[in-house]
């Protein structure tokens, strides 16, 4: 059980931030595009701070101001999850 607040903030990132599954990435490879490639850690830094942390959270329930805390603990693991994300083909199609 956490009770203070680095015990709180270790425990999300333990939880929040998985490893992918082995084989996830070979899989993704082998059937996704190549256009993932293009996107940079800058572009993925401006999309997440260009937008408003009064928006509503999308059907995740994950408002931009969380994200932005994830980033801030550990921004190559939420840079890794995003490209990931795009590798798979899992993301809004929106």
């Amino acid at each position: 059980m956490a009770e203070s607040w680095e015990e709180k903030a270790e425990l999300i990132k333990k939880e929040a931030f998985l490893k992918p599954l082995k084989g996830v990435e070979r899989k993704a490879q082998e059937e996704g595009g190549e256009m993932w490639k293009k996107i940079t850690d800058e572009d993925i830094r401006e999309a997440l701070f260009n937008q408003s942390i009064q928006k509503a959270p999308g059907p995740d329930r994950l408002e931009f101001k969380a994200i932005r805390l994830f980033w801030e603990w550990d921004s190559q693991r939420t840079i890794d999850i995003v490209k990931l994300s795009f590798r798979l083909g899992i993301h809004p199609r929106v």
